[in-house]
């Protein structure tokens, strides 16, 4: 069956990209993941504290909104790249949100098992939205991705998790989505400019859910919940976010979906140390599924990333301004 030609990518050539081979841009979007793998201690103290998991979700996301809103880039060059970037914000805002709710009832790492189904959604997202064809290592790294979850996920759950986590399932749904916008839409943008949208998108799509709340669910109550307001907002936000824009282009949907599912281990790591889940040999085994995964997926530069590079080949003295 035939299939739509893949849009053309959006580019901007006065921006100049990153000189970023695929071994670093890897190992820093194993980085960033590692830093998201803490989400869940600042996740379960917040709500601890009386925060829903929607006042969680905004807050992660507000800090980048007030800081980064000047970087919002709306000229004909990089109108539609913004837009998607706002679009894939939107999505992961709520898709955080469900995380975030799953945390708060079931174990950390079972809802980590769930969650990083996400290398797959991306590499089948990635085909869906833009015709990025999926090689048969990519798909076979998803698939050993996803069935590292199950391994992790040892025995079945009781009846009463199986709602939370049908909801926990638009977590990887919508950061599969937002890799695959980050690395086939975004490369006009610089990266910085990238995590404005994103943060942007995610603060005003919660912004109704926040108004249906009680002001204690919405407003932390002391200086130690704004503390940990804004330490969720840098260590697992802007800070990570900022690096994986950078890298991810460098290394296509597929390598960048499955590097970050390095965040697997380090969850399973925060629900021993800081809540006292126990680690069992499934996880181990997981574990080493995961990292096996990334080392199958090959690296493919972002299609917008090529162009604007062969541009700066082409035309001599032209694109090698930081502006």
């Amino acid at each position: 069956m035939a299939t739509a030609a893949p849009c053309a990518p959006d580019t901007e050539p006065s921006t100049p990209p990153s000189e970023m081979n695929a071994t670093v841009a890897t190992l820093l979007v194993v980085l960033t993941s590692i830093l998201m793998g803490s989400v869940p201690v600042f996740a379960r103290e917040l709500t601890d504290a009386g925060l829903s998991a929607v006042s969680v979700s905004f807050y992660r996301n507000l800090l980048g909104t007030v800081v980064l809103v000047g970087l919002l880039r709306f000229s004909r060059p990089k109108r539609r790249a913004t837009f998607w970037a706002l679009a894939a914000g939107l999505f992961m805002g709520l898709g955080w949100t469900a995380y975030v709710r799953a945390v708060e009832v079931v174990p950390v790492s079972t809802a980590g098992v769930i969650y990083m189904s996400y290398p797959l959604f991306a590499i089948v997202l990635a085909w869906a939205l833009f015709g990025q064809q999926a090689t048969t290592r990519s798909l076979f790294s998803g698939v050993v991705v996803l069935a590292a979850s199950f391994v992790a996920l040892g025995a079945e759950l009781d009846g009463d998790d199986s709602e939370i986590l049908l909801v926990a399932f638009a977590a990887p749904v919508s950061f599969g989505f937002a890799v695959a916008v980050l690395t086939e839409r975004l490369s006009s943008l610089r990266p910085i400019e990238r995590v404005a949208p994103i943060a942007f998108g995610s603060t005003v799509g919660l912004l109704p859910l926040m108004a249906t709340q009680t002001w204690d669910e919405s407003i932390p109550g002391d200086l130690r919940t704004w503390g940990l307001a804004i330490g969720i907002a840098l260590f697992t936000a802007i800070g990570p976010q900022w690096i994986y824009s950078s890298a991810a282009p460098n290394v296509g949907p597929a390598r960048a979906a499955v590097a970050g599912s390095a965040e697997l281990p380090m969850m399973f790591l925060v629900g021993y140390l800081w809540f006292d889940e126990a680690l069992t040999p499934e996880q181990g085994i997981a574990g080493i599924m995961v990292l096996c995964a990334i080392l199958l997926v090959p690296a493919r530069q972002s299609p917008g990333l090529t162009i604007v590079r062969r541009h700066r080949r082409l035309i001599p003295g032209r694109f090698y301004s930081s502006g």
